[in-house]
């Protein structure tokens, strides 16, 4: 107990301790959806969203574009016989996956949002300037 409160005064001191932490820790909430996530005609559209879906939320984008992100680099062993000799080479290949990317113009206010597909699954969201 401190000196000078009574332990009702601790209670209350307690009590605004709990409501401090809980609107910290709901904001910290609501601040980490809402960087995966963005919000089509009421309808919020989250990672793990197939194509299809986010084209019925969000119709269709201002831009579409594809490219081949690079995965993992390996050596790939290749035997080839000459003659009597059997010749190894090792031949380095880098794999990659095809990621297309989708453009959203949002309103004004709001932010240029690219939505990002791997397998026609969205795997991640990158905001752009906002719109003027």
């Amino acid at each position: 107990m401190f000196v000078g409160c009574s332990p009702s005064d601790n209670d209350k001191t307690g009590e605004d301790m709990k409501k401090i932490l809980l609107s910290i820790l709901t904001f910290l909430m609501t601040t980490a959806a809402h960087a995966e996530s963005m919000r089509c005609n009421g309808d919020l559209i989250q990672l793990g969203d197939m194509k299809a879906e986010v084209i019925a939320e969000c119709g269709e984008p201002i831009m579409r574009d594809s490219f081949c992100r690079p995965v993992a680099k390996g050596a790939q062993i290749q035997a080839v016989q000459s003659g009597n000799q059997n010749v190894q080479n090792n031949i380095a290949v880098q794999t990659c996956e095809d990621v297309d990317v989708w453009t959203y113009h949002p309103a004004k206010g709001q932010f240029v949002t690219h939505l990002f597909f791997v397998e026609g699954e969205l795997q991640e969201m990158k905001y752009g300037d906002r719109v003027k």
